[in-house]
């Protein structure tokens, strides 16, 4: 069953939390839907681009699928597993890239709190251990394209900015949000 709107197409109507919803509620799971939001992008790039998605950060050796924009919020937890939704950003290209993304986007995140910034932290610390993609080449390139995004707030510019002018890789430096 789908239906179309202007704005959406829904191909299948899910049931469930989000994964952010499910963060929300069941904050001490954090770690293992971190490891899962990795092995999802695992399970993406697996898939060879088919060749009418358009290219994104292409490789020389073989495009893959990727989301670049697979955070919680787009994840959402149904019986039968996790279902990845909204594909608007989808393209072909480097894995690295779409890791990076979801690193960059996560990270740079406004949200309120000592422990929402904490959570993130573990949140992308269990996403890289469950994902064998290392985005460590183009984490510079995420963030250029993140901050080309109109609806970046200007905490997550001024966030962004920073982190590219000193050259962070992935890690603590991209989940820590002090001085912001």
């Amino acid at each position: 069953m789908y239906e179309i709107t202007d704005t959406d197409m829904v191909l299948e109507r899910l049931a469930g939390p989000t994964m952010l919803d499910e963060l929300a509620r069941r904050p001490w799971r954090v770690g293992s839907l971190g490891r899962e939001l990795g092995r999802l992008h695992d399970r993406l790039h697996a898939l060879p681009a088919p060749e009418w998605l358009p290219k994104r950060f292409s490789t020389a050796d073989g495009d893959r699928v990727l989301h670049l924009d697979l955070h919680p919020g787009n994840v959402i937890l149904t019986r039968r597993g996790p279902v990845v939704i909204d594909w608007c950003n989808a393209g072909a290209g480097d894995p690295a890239a779409d890791v990076a993304m979801t690193l960059v986007t996560v990270g740079s995140a406004d949200v309120p709190g000592l422990a929402a910034r904490l959570g993130r932290g573990l949140l992308l610390r269990g996403m890289r251990s469950g994902c064998r993609t290392d985005p460590a080449g183009r984490m510079q390139e995420a963030v250029r394209v993140k901050l080309d995004d109109p609806n970046l707030t200007p905490t997550e510019a001024a966030w962004l900015r920073r982190h590219a002018a000193v050259g962070n890789e992935p890690g603590e430096g991209w989940t820590d949000r002090s001085g912001c």
